[in-house]
């Protein structure tokens, strides 16, 4: 049996996008019996759950809102660019935004597919 895979997503303030990511990834494991664990975390300083290297450092793979965080991700906190996904989503939508769960949910599920997981 695999081991349990650990995503973390990243975006700035860890208040809306990566949250909701956090949320929709582990709906989309729990429906589909996958065994992910799924976290979030910022990037700035006032961050909700500031990412650190070792948070990073845990993680399998690392969904970042946008480009220049992968770039931080490798540089900034040593990870390996294999690892580092760009999501391409900006700093538009509110936490839960259906419009978010939307785009989240058609990234993840491509990712997934993929990757062979469903």
């Amino acid at each position: 049996m695999p081991e349990r895979l650990h995503y973390l997503f990243v975006c700035y303030a860890n208040v809306d996008r990566s949250p909701t990511a956090e949320a929709v990834c582990s709906r989309i494991a729990a429906e589909n019996g996958l065994d992910i664990e799924a976290s979030s975390a910022g990037m700035s300083d006032g961050a909700t759950r500031p990412v650190t290297k070792k948070i990073a450092d845990l993680a399998d793979k690392i969904f970042v809102m946008e480009p220049d965080m992968v770039t931080e991700m490798v540089e900034g906190y040593g990870q390996n660019p294999a690892k580092v996904i760009c999501l391409e989503i900006l700093d538009l939508y509110k936490r839960n935004d259906p419009g978010l769960v939307r785009l989240l949910e058609q990234k993840l599920y491509e990712h997934l597919m993929q990757e062979g997981s469903i």
